[in-house]
């Protein structure tokens, strides 16, 4: 189970919005400052993602908790996003040259195996999302008890 931290946005009947910021998987050198990737990873990085999680736990706008992921829903849509574009592209572009079409014919089948990749993974992650479970894994102690329990 792939694990992250998020905060309580919001509360509502059935569960609760919460927020989260990933991290940018290029910031662990020193140089990451003048590294082309750092600045890239940093640039393309978005700041925070927000979405609903059905609970039945009463939490409170700020907590922060534990969320879950199951690994195998996350490695079927990394595999739909990078691979089915790209296996797409080649079989229109091998497809377009088999025929015996023009080289710009080609490229044309190529880009529009690409988009059909592209658009088929959207899809499948909106049928997904409806189905993938974010579960609340734990609720984190917040600052503001431990240290009223340190006092």
């Amino acid at each position: 189970m792939v694990e992250e931290i998020a905060t309580v946005a919001a509360c509502e009947g059935n569960g609760v919005w919460l927020t989260s910021t990933p991290v940018a998987s290029c910031n662990a050198c020193n140089v990451s400052d003048d590294c082309g990737t750092g600045i890239v990873a940093k640039t393309l990085t978005p700041r925070q993602q927000r979405f609903f999680v059905p609970t039945a736990l009463t939490l409170l706008p700020g907590e922060q908790v534990k969320i879950g992921l199951n690994e195998q829903s996350l490695i079927m849509a990394a595999l739909m996003v990078y691979l089915l574009p790209l296996v797409l592209l080649l079989l229109l572009a091998l497809l377009g040259n088999a025929v015996g079409l023009a080289e710009g014919w080609v490229m044309l089948l190529a880009l529009v195996g690409t988009a059909s990749g592209f658009m088929l993974a959207r899809r499948y992650g909106q049928q997904q999302e409806k189905h993938t479970q974010i579960v609340i894994l734990e609720v984190l102690p917040s600052l503001g008890v431990q240290q009223h329990a340190l006092s």
